[in-house]
């Protein structure tokens, strides 16, 4: 199934298919069923208030000068409130369409915000090596392009095809002839926008994107190593690559905003004859007598503003090659997340700890095969192990012999391609999220620390947690007399990524964290590099004291953590 995923993830990012946009188009649909119907429903208001006002007028000054030519008395007072009525509609409409439909599409992209995102946490390993700032970039990317489904594309497409029929029907009713001039408005723009939807500039789009990648990637590298960059005298270099990325994006977006002022400019141009077309049309019918000049100029003036909607039908699709390509994305980004959602639904999967028959590893590895999309060879083959209730087992190898692979897969994060992975008996695909993070709690190298207060930076594991248990934590990681020292204690606030604190510090902060959890396993990621032995002696004895008979699977290299295990496991000598 993982493998099913990334496959289909890998083909909706190259592909330029347009089934993303109708799935997302579904998805919104399906999220707020009125509010979508009732935007595109008050969309029609400034567009047909529009449009009539034009007609009206026209008709009205035409009307009133032959009136007036003809000493012929005429009711100024109806088309007077008429035309008042008309335009506070438009203004009014104009405004309701605005709020209502940006209010649908915003509570929609709220939504989906979370549910990439999530979709994303879990496919974290996946392969591919995501720099934060690139896959921060590509999620705010794709959310704002995703605005453009419903607000450029499906709106206008609703509203220029009703408003265009409407007026062709309108002209047919007046006179059968002059309903050619509105269908040749339709016709150009729906020409422009298939041609637009088949040929969708993906390959501008593709270049868009990856210079945007590495434009971001590049200033945050600039900002975070400013201080060695200057030392060492690279920010020149660095600044130039930035400058690099920064003219190729703005080369890929001229190449777009060239091609939307080409499309806006086919359709207007096609528009425009359709105006021209009914001018020619409608003087004929006039001098036929076929059609009255006041009418002839309602009809005229209908048709010279049905532009104004049909343009945004080709501004909207000349941007579909970026749409498509980040609604595919997100579509695809979003299976496993849904799979998730529903699984975790689901009344037959284990939503708390039952206790588990007699004898029964915590964790265990059954004939498990792993291999990361693309590479050659699989990093885990046919690996079983065991790790009973209370034991401390302690994976040991080379350097990428797949000891953090081993981590992911116990802890989730990963899915065997072949073989079982069991917590407590159970498949740990199979067991719900909420439950199996309160099963495990995974201690890493790097934890990840907020621009908080070291509370709440503590209480991420726990939102229960009393301040004396906060204490209680920090006392076990070696860490309670450094932060009693600062005057404001636990409210010390850290800055980005735990500034204020040093390396070895930081990793006792993110020990202290999982320590205000009560795990069956507890994962250690090569947990004291970067401490000197003394002090990781100290943290290793407090872990120990600390765990109670919770089974421990540890990562590591240093003969201090080794010496703590119970027994080890040699991924080399498989």
């Amino acid at each position: 199934m993982r493998d099913r995923v990334r496959t289909m993830a890998a083909e909706a990012s190259s592909t330029s298919s347009i089934q993303g946009l109708r799935t997302l188009l579904f998805w919104q649909m399906k999220f707020h069923p009125r509010a979508f119907v009732a935007g595109i429903l008050i969309s029609f208001v400034p567009a047909v208030a529009g449009l009539a006002l034009l007609g009206v007028a026209g008709w009205f000054i035409t009307a009133t000068a032959l009136a007036g030519v003809a000493a012929v008395a005429m009711n100024v007072f109806t088309p007077s409130a008429v035309i008042r009525g008309l335009a506070l509609a438009r203004t009014g409409g104009r405004y309701g369409e605005r709020l209502i439909t940006h209010d649908a599409t915003f509570r929609f992209l709220t939504d989906l915000r979370c549910r990439i995102f999530s979709a994303q946490a879990q496919s974290a390993g996946d392969g591919r090596v995501w720099r934060s700032a690139g896959l921060l970039g590509r999620l705010t990317s794709d959310i704002a392009a995703l605005d453009g489904v419903y607000l450029r594309l499906a709106v206008p497409t609703v509203i220029a095809v009703f408003v265009g029929l409407g007026v062709a029907v309108f002209s047919f009713w007046q006179t059968p002839v002059v309903a050619l001039g509105p269908f040749l408005a339709l016709i150009s723009t729906a020409t422009v926008a298939t041609v637009l939807v088949r040929r969708r500039r993906t390959k501008f789009a593709r270049r868009q994107e990856v210079a945007q990648e590495a434009l971001r990637v590049r200033t945050v590298d600039l900002v975070a190593g400013r201080r060695d960059l200057a030392v060492y005298g690279g920010l020149a270099v660095r600044a130039d690559a930035i400058l690099q990325a920064d003219k190729r994006l703005q080369e890929a977006e001229a190449v777009l905003n060239g091609k939307t002022a080409t499309a806006v400019a086919v359709a207007g141009f096609g528009a425009q004859a359709a105006v021209a077309f009914t001018l020619g049309l409608a003087c004929w019918q006039v001098a036929q007598g076929l059609l009255s000049l006041p009418m002839a100029t309602a009809v005229l003036l209908l048709v010279l503003g049905l532009p104004d909607v049909l343009n945004g039908v080709a501004s909207g699709y000349a941007r579909i090659g970026t749409i498509s390509r980040a609604a595919n994305r997100a579509v695809a980004g979003t299976a496993r997340a849904a799979k998730s959602a529903a699984l975790m639904k689901d009344p037959k999967r284990p939503a708390v700890r039952a206790p588990s028959p007699q004898g029964t590893p915590v964790l265990a590895f059954r004939h498990v095969t792993f291999r990361y999309p693309g590479a050659e060879r699989a990093v885990l083959a046919d690996v079983s192990l065991d790790v009973q209730p209370g034991e401390w087992l302690c994976i040991v190898g080379p350097s990428g012999c797949g000891k953090t692979t081993v981590s992911a897969l116990a802890s989730g994060l990963l899915s065997a391609d072949d073989g079982e992975v069991l917590l407590n008996g159970s498949p740990v695909d199979l067991i719900a999220e909420g439950a199996l993070r309160s099963r495990i709690t995974v201690i890493g190298q790097r934890p990840a620390l907020f621009h908080d207060t070291i509370a709440a930076n503590l209480r991420i594991a726990n939102p229960d947690a009393s301040e004396a248990d906060l204490w209680q934590a920090l006392q076990a990681a070696s860490l309670d007399e450094r932060i009693a020292r600062q005057d404001t204690g636990l409210e010390t606030i850290l800055g980005e990524g735990g500034l204020g604190l040093s390396g070895g510090e930081q990793r006792r902060l993110g020990l202290a964290r999982a320590y205000l959890t009560r795990p069956d396993l507890f994962i250690l990621d090569e947990m004291t590099e970067g401490l000197d032995h003394d002090t990781a002696q100290l943290v290793l004895q407090r872990f120990a004291a600390f765990r109670g008979d919770a089974a421990v699977l540890m990562i590591a290299h240093k003969s201090v953590d080794i010496d703590w295990a119970h027994r080890t496991f040699d991924l080399s000598q498989l």
